[in-house]
């Protein structure tokens, strides 16, 4: 039996956040919280990057450096590097973690993420990406094990652009496609092992005059038939269950790409989003 790894001090940082004690506002708990877990890659960051990491001010992120006592972030850098600690812990656990069986898993989902750039690379890829962002309206369909997945894609993408609902054919029987205008699109999103109604509504979808959008996996057979945008992720890299990470990232992937075509738009959905937000009085 192998003996346990001697434990690591505590770094000069981690010192310096748990004399801080309790009292910290909400914005300088997210800091301290990332600087925490990242304290490997601080070396790597700059003050700016920070604050985009953790959703707040530049000079947010420079009064909870004097806090801590550090004159800036070159400060905080040069007291990790004297301790030993910058840029360790991240690569140290890497290593480790490839040594065994969940390093195996991690580095087989990262190669099924990395593996979507060929999909993106296709030239069907900006043209299914136009269709989406060009239509009147957008269905996104899901079934089984990735519903969940369906449905979170469909609520980020009606952030970036309007009209886009996610269809329950077994809740409403399609109800929504009564009287419904040409010039929709419908993003299936379906894995192994694949719904019986997928086929029939993709079918139904482009005989009503719809674009078809399909992200599926790598085995799929059936959807190439029907449309030319489909686009394919691995999830079998040995979990029990397939890996859903490499499709939602697909799904991140088209968000992003249809926002982008239209950015203007975009950040003016996102800048009218936190009102209705404080309206509803969701969050403390």
């Amino acid at each position: 039996m192998s003996q346990a790894e001697p434990r690591r001090p505590p770094s000069p940082l981690h010192r310096r956040l748990e004399a801080l004690g309790d009292g910290l506002t909400r914005s300088e708990a997210t800091i301290a919280q990332w600087l925490t877990l990242h304290e490997g890659r601080i070396g790597l960051e700059t003050g700016a990057s920070i604050a985009a990491r953790t959703g707040v001010s530049e000079i947010t992120v420079s009064r909870f450096l004097r806090r801590l006592g550090y004159r800036g972030l070159a400060a905080l850098k040069a007291d990790l590097h004297a301790a030993g600690t910058a840029q360790l812990p991240e690569a140290e656990m890497y290593v480790r973690l490839l040594d065994g069986e969940i390093g195996t898993l991690i580095r087989r989902d990262a190669e099924a993420m990395l593996a979507l750039s060929a999909q993106v690379a296709r030239p069907e890829w900006d043209r299914a990406m136009a269709a989406i962002h060009e239509a009147g309206e957008v269905f996104v369909t899901g079934f089984q094990t990735v519903r969940g997945v369906a449905e979170d894609f469909a609520r980020r993408l009606a952030i970036v652009r309007d009209r886009v609902r996610f269809l329950s054919p077994h809740d409403s029987g399609l109800a929504e496609w009564i009287g419904a205008a040409a010039g929709g699109c419908l993003i299936v999103v379906d894995t192994v092992p694949y719904a019986a109604e997928s086929e029939p509504i993709v079918r139904t979808a482009a005989a009503r005059g719809m674009t078809v959008v399909v992200t599926t996996d790598d085995l799929n057979t059936w959807a190439a038939a029907h449309t030319d945008f489909v686009f394919r992720v691995t999830t079998k890299v040995g979990t029990f269950v397939e890996s859903t990470g490499p499709l939602a990232s697909l799904l991140n992937l088209v968000t992003h790409t249809v926002a982008a075509r239209d950015p203007g738009a975009s950040r003016a959905r996102l800048a009218a989003w936190p009102d209705l937000l404080r309206c509803l009085g969701l969050f403390a």
